[in-house]
């Protein structure tokens, strides 16, 4: 069967959904006194300006839009059917780790409430040097212990190209240590970047060494991994602990492969199981997302499994 004669005749999923990637630097406040680290202010570089491009959101008058409230998401979560949401800290350049403090305390309060509809990721100090940053290799492993105290931090996240550090480097160990201890998953940028970063630290390859080093820590393949979705596919198939996250992408726009691995064409692997739904909201729109990826020709089990229940037990195991 075609995957247009699917979507006819499967009806789409209208289940519960999870969003399990947001784009952070656009949503909450920010405190003059004490500002997070991810919004940079690269108007008035021309370096920057070239690279961040694509993060560029004017509004119609071309000034800035406004950042996202804790009220707004949840509002536009309920409008579009999504139950729950995954909150990641982005810290694309090099800043003091008061700054990336700064972010975690931002986002622990935005996700604040009974409901833990909302949890967040932390991310590390980026390092300073490339790979030569050998300051003090533990200031993360400190740095993810006080991130797991505040309430609802749910995983470790991870931007090698910006960072210029590929995944398997040993600067990342000591934190991947702490993940495989504290039973943490941790969210790895992959794939080929908008931004004009170098792509080659973003090969989802470089996962392979990680997955076989900590075998405990669960490792969730954000953004798909274009160029390199076969990889990542294989990578997720072969190992029980790596999942790939749908970030950044269109459902629409998911590559055939990752489709035929979501509709277990994959050597009969449950594709399904091992890929985690995400919009990267506000950078692509929560509703549109949602709607075409319950309109994918999945089976009910396969939709349930992608949309929702791969994600609560990931990020909400407790």
């Amino acid at each position: 069967m075609s995957d247009a004669a699917a979507r006819t005749s499967s009806p789409a999923y209208d289940g519960p959904v999870i969003d399990a990637f947001l784009h952070t630097p656009w949503i909450g406040a920010d405190d003059a006194a004490d500002p997070r680290g991810d919004r940079l202010d690269w108007s008035g570089d021309p370096r920057l300006a070239r690279v961040m491009h694509t993060f560029s959101r004017p509004e119609a008058d071309g000034r800035a839009a406004a950042s996202l409230d804790a009220a707004t998401l949840r509002a536009t979560m309920a409008r579009c059917g999504v139950e729950r949401a995954l909150l990641p800290a982005k810290l694309y350049y090099p800043v003091a780790e008061r700054a990336v403090e700064a972010v975690h305390r931002e986002l622990a309060r935005v996700c604040d409430g009974d409901d833990a509809r909302l949890r967040w990721a932390c991310s590390l100090v980026p390092p300073e040097l490339g790979p030569g940053s050998y300051w003090d290799l533990m200031a993360n492993v400190r740095l993810v212990r006080r991130a797991v105290a505040r309430p609802g931090m749910a995983a470790v996240h991870i931007t090698p190209s910006p960072w210029g550090t590929p995944p398997n480097h040993k600067w990342y160990y000591p934190a991947y240590a702490a993940c495989a201890e504290l039973g943490v998953p941790l969210l790895a940028y992959v794939g080929m970047p908008g931004p004009l970063w170098p792509m080659t630290p973003n090969d989802p390859i470089h996962l392979e060494e990680v997955a076989l080093a900590f075998p405990q820590m669960t490792i969730v393949a954000h953004h798909v991994g274009d160029p390199w979705v076969d990889v990542a596919i294989r990578l997720a198939a072969r190992h029980a602990n790596v999942f790939i996250c749908t970030s950044a992408w269109s459902p629409k726009a998911y590559p055939p492969a990752l489709v035929d691995f979501l509709k277990g064409r994959w050597h009969g692997t449950p594709g399904c199981e091992k890929v985690v739904f995400a919009s990267d909201h506000p950078l692509l729109d929560m509703e549109r997302a949602v709607r075409d990826a319950r309109a994918l020709g999945l089976t009910p089990k396969q939709a349930r499994a992608f949309l929702h229940d791969n994600a609560l037990a990931l990020f909400w195991r407790g």
